[in-house]
């Protein structure tokens, strides 16, 4: 981050979470600062990662928080940006996972969620991730119900198996990642819908009407970050 790979070509910046801890704020400044100077505002969607270090538990299911004037961190809220074309609403959500039973032991065993987050004081569990992930669907299906004409969901975790990873295909912990909505998305019907956290970039992808757009850095320590755009930008 210190190098601010992002390029501000547009007014707009949209964060699809894994920034940063939230605890680790106060030492990264000066790369707030940056976004605040150069984007007229920008959205930053928490992911897994901002919570390590935290008691999830503490914060609410739905928040909107200013860090900057011009700066907000939020999840499962909606935010209408007004446009000569028609009003577009951005839906906010985590989204979570939803893990099933019979991959409870592999994902808890190989992922740091479950010893780096912290729910009600103990580890978190994929119990919890299974109810954050419903209260999530909940909360997006009456978001894009509204009677605004085009909608574009942000969500942390993929909402498709569609078009995965090669590199990941047929690994358990998957459904750490990931989720499949296909159909949800298919009668929802959004106009975009951007995701991240499987530290990977591929092509837009249709799901019925709905195009889905990812554009990830990734582990750079890693190089992860191949085909990531610094100047990606979406048109609704």
């Amino acid at each position: 981050m210190s190098k601010k790979p992002i390029l501000p070509v547009q007014e707009t910046l949209i964060i699809a979470g894994d920034l940063m801890p939230l605890s680790a704020m106060d030492q990264l400044q000066d790369f707030l600062n940056f976004l605040s100077d150069h984007f007229k505002m920008t959205y930053w969607l928490p992911g897994n990662h901002e919570y390590y270090g935290t008691d999830l538990s503490t914060m609410p299911s739905n928040f909107e928080e200013s860090i900057r004037p011009n700066i907000l961190l939020l999840n499962n809220i909606t935010k209408e940006i007004p446009d000569p074309e028609g009003s577009i609403e951005l839906i906010f959500s985590t989204l979570w996972s939803h893990i099933p039973p019979h991959l409870t032991e592999k994902v808890t065993k190989r992922v740091q969620d479950f010893s780096q987050i912290l729910w009600k004081g103990n580890q978190m569990t994929p119990q919890v991730y299974n109810q954050l992930h419903q209260q999530a669907l909940e909360f997006l299906g009456t978001a894009l119900g509204s009677n605004c004409t085009r909608k574009m969901v942000i969500s942390h975790h993929c909402p498709s198996f569609l078009n995965y990873p090669k590199k990941h295909q047929k690994d358990p912990i998957n459904a750490f990642f990931a989720s499949n909505l296909d159909d949800f998305i298919q009668k929802t019907a959004p106009n975009a819908w951007i995701f991240g956290h499987h530290h990977s970039n591929i092509p837009p992808f249709l799901i019925g009407k709905t195009m889905l757009y990812t554009n990830q850095l990734g582990y750079t320590k890693f190089r992860e970050g191949a085909g990531f755009d610094r100047s990606a930008t979406i048109t609704v």
